[in-house]
């Protein structure tokens, strides 16, 4: 029985690492992150709130996995040439 858990925490931990290093998931992350705290944002521009810190933190984490994805697309293209 132990070795059956060990063998599935391995396969969970696999799933849980190919998904958060998945540049995809970031941007979905990031979205989710960003359009709540924007939603926050506009209602009183001038009240300096927690929801700017959650909306830095969304957009550092877009731009990031969006340039994973960008970068990865590049690196394709010129390994088919």
């Amino acid at each position: 029985m132990k070795l059956n858990n060990t063998i599935e925490m391995t396969r969970l931990f696999s799933i849980l690492q190919k998904t958060i290093t998945n540049p995809y998931f970031g941007v979905l992350i990031s979205l989710v992150l960003i359009f709540p705290s924007l939603y926050v944002i506009v209602e009183d521009i001038s009240i300096i709130r927690k929801e700017y810190l959650i909306l830095v933190t969304g957009l550092v984490l877009y731009i990031k996995s969006l340039n994973s994805i960008f970068d990865d697309f590049l690196n394709r293209n010129k390994d088919s040439f």
